[in-house]
């Protein structure tokens, strides 16, 4: 079973100097696999250094370039159409993959040829971005996932994933239309849970997760997730989906409602500029990670993610004035 790694990447030039070592220089035991990085119009000398990938590693690394799409799904589904390999990785460009990690992977799909099979990786953050109060945003629910005897569509996190090419390209790809820039990982599980996707946790596949971010886009990033969570409910008809992000809806059961309608009365009485000031007088702006900090940056981040799926709910465009106003409010708050 040959393998294809296909690696979006938007603007990460000092990562992929890092990326593509690891990826071009895998322990695989004889294992044939190449690498398709597919440049979502990168401005900061990203394709330029996958042009010299290209040469330097040519029976190993291909490159492709695309105008700027503005998410992961164009590229992916570019990188997945051109690849060839029957056996299909998704990785993002923010992962440092494991020496053995195409091996782990491969390994698993040796054991469950089941086209339906799926298997997600595990990713793991050094001591020094744990530390980080931005880490909050980047920790996934593994602890949740373990429990999951037969985790469901929600838990397919492209981040580090796996499957068979033939079963992606028939009932999968992921939504590139613009209607769904976030979440769209979800939205294709979705469809291939329609088709009988069966996921396990494959923990064995491990990539350093690298990703870094900056405490002035917390409130865009909410706002954002806000908005695309929205769409997704309007796209996916499952009641889960409102489950798993927060949503009240009369649709959830009655006790779920009346416990959600609760939390939210108590995140409105929480999140005021008194509780704020408080906890930045408390030392919540620091920028080592602690339950100050990430009970800091929640409130904001909560609150624009509600605001972000009122505003798609009622139909209001994400405009750039209402983006900036945004901004400039939380700035000034962080």
């Amino acid at each position: 079973m040959t393998v294809s790694v296909v690696v979006p990447t938007y603007n990460r030039a000092e990562l992929l100097e890092r990326t593509i070592p690891a990826l071009a220089n895998q322990a695989t035991n004889g294992v044939s696999y190449d690498v398709h990085f597919v440049d979502d119009g990168s401005r900061d000398g990203s394709s330029e250094l996958l042009e010299k990938a290209s040469i330097r590693y040519a029976d190993r690394i291909h490159c492709h370039f695309l105008p700027h799409s503005g998410g992961p799904s164009a590229p992916r589904n570019h990188g997945i159409r051109n690849c060839s390999g029957e056996l299909l990785i998704l990785l993002d460009d923010d992962i440092i993959p494991d020496s053995d990690f195409v091996l782990r992977h491969w390994e698993f799909h040796q054991r469950t040829p089941d086209n339906r099979a799926v298997a997600i990786g595990e990713l793991y953050m050094s001591p020094d971005v744990r530390r980080d109060p931005m880490s909050l945003f980047f920790d996934f629910p593994y602890g949740e996932l373990r429990k999951q005897r037969n985790p469901g569509y929600l838990f397919f996190w492209s981040g580090n994933i796996s499957l068979k090419r033939c079963f992606m390209l028939q009932h999968g790809m992921f939504r590139d239309d613009g209607s769904l820039p976030l979440l769209e990982d979800m939205e294709c599980g979705y469809r291939l849970a329609q088709q009988g996707m069966r996921l396990h946790f494959h923990p064995a596949a491990r990539g350093l997760h690298v990703h870094k971010m900056q405490n002035s886009w917390v409130a865009a990033k909410g706002y954002s997730t806000g908005r695309a969570q929205y769409a997704l409910t309007q796209i996916v008809p499952d009641v889960a989906v409102k489950s798993r992000f927060g949503v009240l809806s009369r649709d959830l059961p009655l006790p779920l409602l009346a416990w959600r309608l609760l939390r939210r009365a108590a995140f409105r009485c929480i999140d005021n500029p008194l509780t704020i000031a408080m906890l930045r007088a408390m030392g919540a702006k620091r920028p080592v990670r602690s339950k100050l900090s990430d009970f800091y940056y929640y409130l904001i981040f909560r609150r624009n993610m509600l605001q972000g799926y009122r505003d798609a709910e009622r139909g209001l465009g994400h405009s750039r004035a209402r983006q900036t106003a945004e901004l400039q409010s939380e700035a000034r708050a962080l």
